[in-house]
């Protein structure tokens, strides 16, 4: 079984930030002391509940001493099992009897006996000093007094210096780093966009215009009415002044154009109309004969 005391040490330097730390091991009779210091305090811690030899029929302890653990000013018992509490503490030497050895100025201040109402040896039983002053705690020197069931001491006295062996404490070991795997990246495969192909542009057909012929009328248009002239003009022109008429060349007829041929409408009769003719109906007329008997004497 590991000591509690030795687990105590671990951690108190640990607490620390020691590297290291000073304990001391004995083993005696199958019982185990152990002790450790930190910072004026000293622990000690007996793990009895399996003893031998002549501690086999012990059943209780009784007393217990440390010294040659050198000056100090003052020391108070910070932590014990249970019933210890109530124990004295002297400067005395532990004998058979308990704390009754002798004292004196030069065990003052160097050496402690603690004593009381014997309490029954189990394991993990733990003993806390308190010193001020520059105490020399490396390797006390442990004295103890077994008693039997009827309280009498039974078995050897234990008087031993327990060597002081140092503990390692290892470093704490930084775990490493886990570094997260490395999720490969998702190759997205591009996308192709067809091609957009653009119908060729569709050219109407282009319509040949339509020529339309000029559409000749070959009718003759009679030449229009030639207006009357003055019978002063007789003088000038060798005609009688009584024809009433110019001579003058008959146009001959133009191909291709139409001329508007003059309609005469009959007028509705009347009874408000008058029978006789307009003069210039009459004008007209005349024109016309003469017209025609000019044509008709260029023939001749």
């Amino acid at each position: 079984m590991k000591p509690l005391i030795r687990k105590t040490a671990l951690a108190l330097a640990a607490a620390a930030g020691l590297s290291s730390a000073q304990a001391g091991v004995l083993t005696y009779q199958d019982v185990v002391f152990t002790t450790t210091w930190v910072n004026n305090v000293l622990t000690l811690e007996i793990d009895a509940a399996q003893h031998s030899g002549d501690w086999s029929r012990a059943t209780t302890i009784g007393a217990l001493s440390i010294k040659e653990i050198g000056s100090f000013q003052s020391v108070q018992v910070t932590a014990t099992p249970k019933g210890v509490e109530l124990w004295k503490m002297s400067a005395r030497e532990l004998t058979a009897n308990g704390c009754s050895g002798g004292g004196g100025k030069n065990r003052e201040k160097t050496s402690l006996c603690l004593t009381g109402t014997p309490v029954a040896l189990t394991d993990n039983m733990v003993f806390s000093f308190a010193f001020t002053g520059a105490p020399d705690l490396d390797e006390p020197h442990l004295k103890v007094n077994f008693l039997d069931a009827s309280n009498n001491k039974i078995g050897d006295l234990l008087s031993k210096t327990i060597a002081s062996t140092p503990v390692v404490v290892a470093q704490p070991v930084t775990p490493p780093v886990t570094q997260p795997p490395v999720t490969p990246p998702v190759v997205t495969p591009p996308v192709v966009t067809p091609p957009v192909v653009t119908p060729p542009a569709v050219t109407p057909p282009v319509t040949e215009p339509v020529v339309t012929q000029p559409v000749v009328n070959e009718s003759v248009t009679p030449p229009p009415a030639t207006t009357p002239v003055s019978s002063n003009t007789s003088e000038n022109t060798g005609v009688p002044a009584g024809n009433g008429v110019v001579d003058s060349p008959v146009p001959p007829p133009s191909m291709g154009t139409t001329q508007p041929v003059p309609v005469l409408e009959p007028v509705a009769q009347t009874h408000e109309t008058s029978e006789v003719p307009e003069p210039g109906a009459i004008a007209l007329l005349l024109g016309g004969l003469v017209l025609m008997g000019l044509a008709l004497r260029k023939r001749g």
